[in-house]
């Protein structure tokens, strides 16, 4: 087996592992809907490429693929960053919304207290 064969299928695994993580990462609510539709479809045509790979046996793509490699690993790690972050924001904007409405109905009684303390 050569370095090439290996190297294609290396890129075939690394596809599956990647849409694992996908699926994991989208299941724990790290991974926003669209984030991981994008990783899914890249993940399969790094699938398609470790495929191509194995066909084509050249040395250029082999060079290109490594770094395409830790490119969307990189990638990977900040989308999924980014991802919390959207979505914690999303969960601090809800609870922001309700500190306001609780505010709002606390200053209501304040001034019905006041009034009724006022009449007597």
């Amino acid at each position: 087996m050569t370095f090439t064969e290996i190297f294609g299928i290396v890129m075939i695994a690394l596809g599956a592992v990647l849409v694992v993580l996908d699926f994991l990462a989208y299941a724990k609510k790290k991974l926003t809907d669209g984030l991981g539709l994008i990783w899914l479809v890249f993940a399969a045509l790094l699938v398609g490429a470790g495929i191509a790979f194995l066909v084509a046996k050249q040395a250029l793509l082999m060079v290109l693929l490594i770094l395409m490699v830790v490119l969307v690993l990189f990638l990977f790690g900040i989308s999924q960053v980014v991802s919390e972050l959207v979505m914690k924001n999303r969960e601090l904007a809800m609870q922001v919304s309700l500190l306001n409405q609780e505010n709002e109905s606390i200053l209501q009684e304040l001034e019905q207290m006041k009034e009724t303390g006022q009449d007597e």
